[in-house]
């Protein structure tokens, strides 16, 4: 059989450059791959807000009972202007826990949902390493709007109207926050889990929230009304109590995450 040597003689060196790149010992393009990128941190991928979205979710589900209950007296406390008393109008210290449940839901999604609108690529002013903490300050200010609201209410309820008319209001405004929170549920998850449809749900979520506005401000006109003087007062309401504080709102979270 016979010998093959396996050393080479320097005569069997590439002369050319192509000969030279062909026996080259740097491996080819393809072996050497390509720089790793850190994965984009998400709402839908971050352990702190799913946890924010499952207590919700678990504590609306462990109060169902009362829940059921409150829903049967929200249509009438969201329009009616009546003063006669119903069986309705007095509330359990448990019904009364969960509807600070409802509207802690309600302030959840609203955070989810301002931080969808402010995570878009668009705009560029919000970054996602650390979608816990923003997403939770953004839920206490939608906590400090309703307050400021609920304020509002009892407020100009007291200087502009007897105590009954004032209850009725308060009553409305908890209404539609409550039954807001409930029609926020659709658009807020499925912009979490779906980002690609995240611009129709804000659009929707936007329009659930002025349609709740609207029966809220139609209860105190009716309640408020009284000859075309009083106009001057609800147009004045409108601007200072129900479009400057939402664009402040918008502002300050604007603010906010971008320092965090």
């Amino acid at each position: 059989m016979p010998h093959f040597r396996l050393t080479s003689h320097e005569a069997d060196a590439p002369t050319s450059q192509a000969d030279r790149q062909l026996y080259s010992t740097r491996p080819p393009a393809w072996k050497s791959g390509m720089e790793c990128v850190e994965r984009p941190a998400t709402p839908a991928t971050d352990s702190g807000v799913l946890a924010m979205v499952v207590a919700v979710i678990v504590l609306i589900g462990l109060n169902m009972r009362h829940v059921k209950r409150i829903f049967r007296s929200l249509p009438h406390d969201l329009l009616s202007v009546r003063r006669r008393g119903n069986a309705f109008d007095e509330h359990t210290a448990n019904e009364t826990r969960v509807a600070l449940l409802q509207l802690l839901q309600l302030w959840v999604y609203e955070g989810l949902l301002l931080f969808m609108w402010l995570r878009d690529t668009s705009r560029g002013i919000l970054s996602t390493t650390h979608p816990t903490s923003q997403v939770a300050i953004l839920v206490a200010l939608a906590c400090g709007l309703y307050l400021f609201q609920l304020g509002a209410c009892v407020t100009v309820g007291y200087v502009f109207a007897d105590q009954q008319s004032a209850a009725l209001w308060r009553r409305g405004l908890n209404a539609s926050q409550i039954i807001l929170g409930w029609a926020l549920t659709v658009p807020a998850l499925v912009s979490l889990f779906y980002p690609g449809l995240a611009q129709d749900m804000l659009l929707l979520a936007a329009a659930l929230y002025i349609l709740s506005r609207i029966c809220y401000i139609y209860k105190g006109f009716r309640i408020f009304y009284h000859k075309l003087p009083s106009l001057l007062y609800f147009i004045l309401y409108l601007c200072t109590l129900e479009i400057i504080p939402v664009i402040i709102t918008c502002l300050l979270a604007v603010e906010i995450c971008v320092k965090n």
